[in-house]
């Protein structure tokens, strides 16, 4: 697993959850901050030296709450977060 790879899982989740429009106010609060803290993971390229543990919890709660909704968006939230592990993170 390398940055690369956690670079192109980011960018799907980003894609999927951009897709999300059938939503609470609670699942739009927690995607707007997924996808705000995955923004800067792109940005940075993929470097994880910052906030990653913010987004681990954030994916975690995500998988929760979206599971049954949006199964698609749930398994990448599960990539990403085997991504970070994977880089010791």
């Amino acid at each position: 697993m390398n940055r690369q790879h956690l670079q192109d899982s980011l960018q799907k989740l980003h894609n999927e959850l951009q897709q999300i429009d059938s939503i609470d106010a609670n699942e739009r609060q927690l995607l707007q901050s997924l996808l705000s803290d995955i923004n800067e993971l792109i940005d940075a390229g993929g470097r994880t030296d910052s906030g990653t543990e913010q987004l681990t919890e954030r994916l975690k709660d995500g998988i929760a709450l979206l599971e049954a909704s949006h199964p698609q968006a749930t398994l990448l939230m599960g990539q990403v977060i085997d991504a970070l592990a994977k880089l010791g993170i």
